[in-house]
């Protein structure tokens, strides 16, 4: 009896761990074939017991990291939020759908999500680094600096948080704030690259180039390999005029394998300076090779050609730079008819006329043009001599365009309206039209 009593009881005690058991056995079997990267496998096997239970959060949490790394993450994101309707204020699951939103692009709603779990563990200093870090990276910058300031008072020697809101800061245009995290920064880490670029970059926009010039200086007795911080060195030398230390920074940047257009851009503007033209020339032609429309090379290139009595190449970079400096001739003459166009409605017909006309110097192709000038001059200046030749080149030219098939412009606002408002003249009618009067008006003076 006393040993029946004894099986009894050992069973009531293990009978909840043998079903416990059994329970995990479907999570060990996904966590198997998760582990080996059988992802399909993975979401075939949870579906199976998911028809069995679909209440089992743990089991949609692993379906739905299989589904994410199949990069089905529209599916991933309804499995998770099932579980989340099981379960709504389960880390676990809330963080999976962070980390599936991310992925899929949709940060909105990873915010709105990681924003959920610092409320439900707002001592967890991980999600608030998480949600710090979705904000940065979606350039709501001042949302940041909100997460970030409280973990900073709550350690101000936390290294991450230091740099993650000088950076903010930084891109906020808050220069003040933005150097004093910075240096901050860098007394808990003194070499870190990126901290001390950005600085260096603060100090540059500044006009700071003694600190720029010193802060870069003191890293590259660290490490004297890292090619952004030389470039900034040898550009700060370069803007305080020491040519000779320029040249010899962005020497070794070369050195280290860098061909970047700005290199050979301003190693070639310090052999320039020191007049030494034909050691730069070949610098600002590699320049210009890698940036074909940059006119401030093409210029230099052509004055160290001159000067290196390459005047045959000379003349052909200095040509190209006048053709990349000028805009072409139809932009250049609708620029100047649109700002005539403005001095017009502006009450200054004085001005306008002559951007009109330099409008149709710059594009003599442009008939149009020439009758806009004589209606300046008719309608707006009330000169109507000097109208009259002006319709008549309009008229002229107009024909022969006729002649060729070339299509007709139709009138503008505010010209040859009748009374009921409608046009009641095209160009050449109105153009017709006021010649007739104006010479006969013309002939009655004469007379």
């Amino acid at each position: 009896m006393n040993r029946l009593l004894v099986i009894i009881v050992s069973l009531i005690l293990f009978i909840p761990d043998i079903i416990n058991a059994q329970d995990k056995e479907p999570e060990k079997k996904l966590s198997s074939f998760m582990e080996s990267c059988q992802y399909s496998q993975a979401i075939a096997l949870a579906d199976r017991y998911l028809a069995q239970d679909s209440t089992n959060v743990n089991l949609y949490v692993l379906k739905g990291r299989a589904l994410a790394a199949c990069f089905q993450f529209k599916e991933a994101i309804a499995a998770l939020l099932k579980a989340q309707k099981s379960d709504s204020t389960n880390i676990k699951v809330l963080n999976e759908l962070v980390n599936v939103y991310k992925q899929a692009g949709d940060d909105g709603n990873a915010i709105a999500t990681s924003f959920k779990i610092t409320q439900l563990v707002p001592d967890n200093r991980y999600f608030s680094l998480q949600l710090a870090n979705l904000f940065f990276s979606e350039n709501e910058y001042r949302q940041a600096i909100q997460v970030l300031l409280p973990l900073f008072k709550a350690d101000s020697a936390y290294y991450y948080v230091v740099k993650q809101l000088a950076l903010s800061f930084d891109e906020l245009k808050r220069s003040d704030s933005a150097e004093l995290f910075y240096k901050r920064a860098l007394g808990i880490n003194p070499f870190d690259p990126i901290v001390t670029g950005k600085l260096a970059n603060l100090y540059i926009r500044q006009k700071k180039t003694d600190k720029a010039l010193t802060l870069t200086g003191n890293y590259i007795k660290q490490d004297s390999t890292n090619i952004p911080i030389l470039k900034q060195n040898a550009y700060c030398s370069y803007f305080i005029s020491d040519f000779r230390a320029s040249v010899k920074q962005f020497r070794k940047c070369q050195a280290l394998g860098d061909a970047s257009k700005f290199t050979y851009k301003f190693l070639g503007l310090s052999y320039y300076r020191q007049e030494k033209y034909d050691t730069a020339a070949p610098f600002f032609r590699a320049a210009f090779s890698k940036d074909t429309t940059d006119a401030e090379v093409c210029f230099y290139y052509g004055v160290c050609e001159s000067r290196s009595f390459g005047i045959d190449t000379s003349l052909v970079y200095l040509n190209r730079t006048l053709r990349l400096l000028m805009p072409s001739a139809p932009f250049l003459s609708t620029l100047y008819t649109e700002i005539a166009n403005a001095y017009t409605s502006y009450s200054h017909p004085d001005t306008a006329i002559v951007l009109f006309q330099k409008a149709l110097e710059a594009n003599p192709r442009n008939n149009t043009l020439r009758f806009k000038i004589a209606y300046q001059f008719d309608f707006y200046l009330h000169k109507p001599n000097e109208a009259l030749p002006y319709y008549r080149e309009y008229l002229k030219i107009a024909e022969l365009l006729k002649e060729s098939g070339a299509i007709m412009p139709t009138p503008v606002a505010g010209v040859a309206q009748n009374e009921n408002g409608d046009f009641a003249y095209s160009y050449g009618d109105y153009a017709k039209n006021r010649i007739e009067k104006i010479s006969g008006a013309k002939k009655k003076v004469d007379n």
